[in-house]
C-alpha cells in the first residue's frame, strides 16, 4: 500500500511560521509633519496629554510644539510660517482671518459650560464692589481687542449693563493685571482661570462669569495650505485629540500634575482646584461666528464681516 504524502512536512511548517511572524509590515499612512503653536493655559491640557500618551503620533502625525508666553508671539511665528496651526481664541482667530492669514478652525477647544467658569470680573479686596452693576464706578483691567473684552461685554450685557458705560484700562500683562488687583492698584479686572481661583481666594470677589454665556472660548486652526497637502490631517489630529479629551474627562486628577508643569497651575491652589471638563470635539456654529464678527464691527476692529464658511472647516 502506498504512503500519503503529507502536505506540509515540519520543517517546511516552520519556514512558514518564521516568515509570517517576521515579515515586514505593512507599509503605513506616510506621516504628517506638523509644526503647532500653543499658550501655557488650562485649555491645552488634553492637547498636552494626547501627546504625551502618543495618541497624535499614532495618528501618523509628527508633531512639533512651539510654547509661546503671549498671543502675540503665537501670531508672529505664525505669519513667518514657523507653525502650521494652533491653539487660540475664537476672537484672535477672526482677526488673523480678516487681517489676510489663510485660516480654518478645525475644533472648538473650550466652550463655557453652566457648571464651571473659565473667564470672571473680579473685584479687588478692598474696592467694595460687591456686584457687576457696579462696574461703571471703577475701571476695569483688560487686554482691549481681545477675548477677554469681549467676555467682559457679554458678561455685562447679560447682566443688563450696558458696556458702552464702562471705563476699560489697558493691562495686557496678565500677571501685572493679578498684581495690580490684588493690591487694590486697580478696582476690577477680567481675569482667566486658575487665576479667578487663585484671586478669590485671597479675598478677591467675583463679581460675574462667563457660566451662562454659552460661546466657543478657544479653537484649533490650521493653515489651509496644510489642509489642501494633507486632506486627512483634520480627522486623524481630531481622532486623537477625542481619545486625549476622553482621558481627561475620565480621569481628571490623573493630570493635575502635567497641568501644574506645563501651564499657569499656581502651586497654591493645587490641592483645590478642579479641571475642567472639556467639550467633545465639535465645530463652532454659524451663530458663534456671527456673534464675534458683529463685535468685532461694532468695536470698529473689522471692516467688514467674517462669514461662517470662510472660517470654519466645512
Amino acid at each position: 500500500m502506498s504512503t500519503r504524502t503529507h502536505l506540509f512536512h515540519p520543517a517546511l511548517w516552520l519556514l512558514a511560521l518564521a516568515l509570517f511572524f517576521h515579515a515586514p509590515p505593512a507599509p503605513a499612512e506616510s506621516r504628517i509633519p506638523l509644526t503647532f503653536g500653543i499658550l501655557p493655559v488650562i485649555d491645552t491640557l488634553p492637547f498636552l496629554v494626547g501627546v504625551e500618551k502618543g495618541f497624535f503620533a499614532g495618528e501618523g502625525i509628527d508633531l512639533k510644539i512651539f510654547s509661546f508666553s503671549s498671543a502675540l508671539e503665537r501670531d508672529t511665528a505664525l505669519q513667518s510660517g514657523r507653525i502650521d496651526g494652533y491653539f487660540g481664541d475664537l476672537l484672535n482667530t477672526l482677526l488673523l482671518v480678516n487681517s489676510g492669514r489663510s485660516l480654518t478652525i478645525v475644533s472648538t477647544v473650550f466652550h463655557t459650560r453652566p457648571d464651571q467658569r473659565m473667564f470672571a470680573l473680579l473685584a479687588s479686596p478692598k474696592s467694595g464692589i460687591t456686584s457687576i452693576a457696579q462696574a461703571g464706578t471703577g475701571q476695569v483691567a483688560l487686554s482691549k481687542a481681545s477675548v477677554a473684552e469681549y467676555v467682559l461685554d457679554r458678561m455685562l450685557a447679560h447682566a443688563g449693563v450696558d458696556p458702552r458705560g464702562v471705563k476699560k484700562t489697558e493691562i495686557r500683562a496678565i500677571p501685572i493685571r493679578y498684581q495690580m488687583l490684588m493690591a487694590d492698584k486697580i478696582k476690577l479686572a477680567v481675569l482667566p482661570e486658575p487665576l479667578v481661583t487663585q484671586a478669590e481666594s485671597q479675598g478677591a470677589r467675583v463679581i460675574a462669569d462667563d457660566r451662562a454665556l454659552d460661546m466657543p472660548l478657544t479653537v484649533f486652526a490650521f493653515n489651509k495650505a496644510l489642509l489642501e497637502k494633507h486632506p486627512d490631517v483634520a480627522v486623524r489630529f481630531l481622532r486623537a485629540y477625542r481619545r486625549a479629551v476622553e482621558s481627561v474627562n475620565r480621569q481628571p486628577d490623573a493630570f493635575k500634575g502635567l497641568l501644574a508643569e506645563k501651564t499657569q497651575l499656581p502651586p497654591s491652589i493645587r490641592g483645590v482646584f478642579r479641571v475642567p471638563t472639556f467639550p467633545a470635539s465639535e465645530k463652532p456654529t454659524a451663530r458663534d461666528v456671527e456673534e464675534v464678527s458683529d463685535w468685532l464691527l461694532r468695536n470698529r476692529l473689522i471692516a467688514k464681516p467674517v462669514s461662517f464658511g470662510s472660517v470654519v472647516m466645512q
